[in-house]
């Protein structure tokens, strides 16, 4: 299986994203990503990422292009995309040592720490989804109390 990414504009209505969920739900597909954001035009364009094999993914192009809140389906191949995510990073109360550690590995993959108070580091980081993942796997439990991860979001490169 491979991940795959659909953007998928659709109106702004409520229940929308259950719909959505659901025809993902009914199959056994597990949505790894979900984002929205609302266009200029007050349509939202929906992030899908999951993973799924060539026929399952097909399939479920079809799927959401007939349903009838959605406008278009969008098959986004992620090497002619820029794709970012984005975390805050809440460590426990750390001593000077770990502390510094912490605050090393947040600014090696471009992060900046927000607040330190009493010991606790609020940080920032943007990026790929992988140096992300590879932080927070670094500074494990031990150090982070907790993230919140804003979830992948793309945009095509093409100019058409």
């Amino acid at each position: 299986m491979k991940t795959r990414i659909f953007s998928v504009l659709c109106q702004n209505i409520p229940g929308v994203m259950m719909r959505i969920s659901r025809d993902f739900t009914r199959r056994q597909i597990n949505l790894d990503s979900i984002t929205v954001g609302i266009e200029p035009t007050g349509l939202a364009r929906i992030i899908l990422i999951f993973k799924a094999d060539d026929h399952m993914a097909e399939f479920m192009r079809r799927v959401l292009a007939r349903s009838e809140p959605i406008v278009d389906v969008e098959v986004i191949e992620p090497e002619r995309s820029i794709v970012r995510e984005v975390a805050l990073l809440k460590t426990r109360k750390l001593d000077d040592k770990k502390m510094w550690e912490a605050v090393q590995q947040i600014e090696r993959a471009g992060g900046r720490v927000l607040e330190s108070k009493g010991g606790v580091l609020v940080a920032e980081l943007s990026g790929e989804h992988d140096e992300i993942e590879r932080v927070v796997t670094v500074l494990g439990p031990e150090v982070l109390k907790e993230v919140a991860r804003s979830g992948q979001v793309l945009i095509s490169r093409e100019t058409t």
